[in-house]
């Protein structure tokens, strides 16, 4: 499976797809102790850790997931006023960032973009880019994978992100630039 974060951060509404394609699981994770100051559901109940998609298509030749987050259908309230969201999300072609696609709210005029709105890369990013680092034998080449994110469509905020964490492991820093910090 595949975890895609924002603000390098697992568990602050972040995309998580495992299972099978017969058997598609993927939810939006709020298990990040960050969550906490968010506004409760509009019963007044916390938002729950994990929230399942629903009606999930996937196109593997395209790469392009479809899902909805149901709240009035699965926990019988809504959130913020919405009672339901409509992801549309087209992923890059090795898995790495979201490229584009929308978060259509159910009572909001303008859907939120991804690469532009929502800036989401995967979790297993910078554990790939070392992987990467020690096979090349250059800076240029490790440069290489880096700049073919550009033509894979990055956005200008993904690509950002996507730098951040490729200089750190260049840079050979031990720390990780991600939280996965999962308690509540």
């Amino acid at each position: 499976g595949n975890t895609f974060c924002q603000m390098y951060t697992v568990g602050l509404a972040s995309y998580h797809f495992d299972g099978t394609a017969g058997d598609p699981l993927a939810y939006i994770s709020y298990e990040h102790p960050h969550t906490d100051v968010w506004p409760a559901l509009d019963n007044g109940e916390k938002v729950p850790d994990r929230v399942p998609f629903r009606n999930i298509e996937w196109d593997s030749v395209e790469r392009i997931f479809k899902g909805d987050i149901c709240w009035e259908e699965l926990y019988n309230t809504t959130w913020m006023g919405e009672d339901m969201w409509h992801y549309e999300i087209k992923f890059d072609p090795r898995f790495m960032f979201i490229k584009s696609g929308t978060c259509t709210r159910s009572n909001s005029e303008e859907p939120h973009q991804f690469g532009r709105d929502l800036v989401y890369v995967n979790a297993a990013l910078e554990s790939v880019l070392r992987g990467i680092r020690e096979t090349v034998t250059t800076t240029g080449e490790y440069l290489d994978v880096v700049r073919k994110w550009r033509q894979d469509g990055a956005s200008g905020p993904t690509l950002d992100m996507l730098g951040e964490v490729s200089m750190r492991v260049l840079d050979n820093r031990a720390e990780s630039m991600f939280d996965f910090n999962l308690y509540r």
